[in-house]
């Protein structure tokens, strides 16, 4: 999966690219965090990057290589981890 390479396979953002990366990737579990965040905040940013909604620039945008579908079952996930 497209995520995993930087926010980790658990999505506390300690993938392979992660160590390179600052600032470093969103911890997917952080609940205090992903509490604020609506599906329709994780949705922009995932389709148009992190530069699209003032965070990071090293976080790409994937509108053009993913479905709306697929994104929405990526931050259907998503809202798994924070429930460990």
């Amino acid at each position: 999966m497209f995520c995993a390479t930087c926010h980790g396979p658990t999505g506390i953002g300690d993938g392979a690219a992660a160590a390179a990366l600052n600032p470093k990737p969103r911890n997917f579990q952080d609940t205090a965090i992903m509490g604020k965040k609506t599906d329709a905040d994780l949705k922009k940013v995932i389709k148009e990057g992190g530069a699209a909604v003032g965070l990071s620039a090293v976080m790409p945008a994937w509108g053009a290589a993913m479905t709306d579908a697929d994104i929405d079952n990526i931050i259907a996930y998503i809202r798994t981890l924070g429930k460990k």
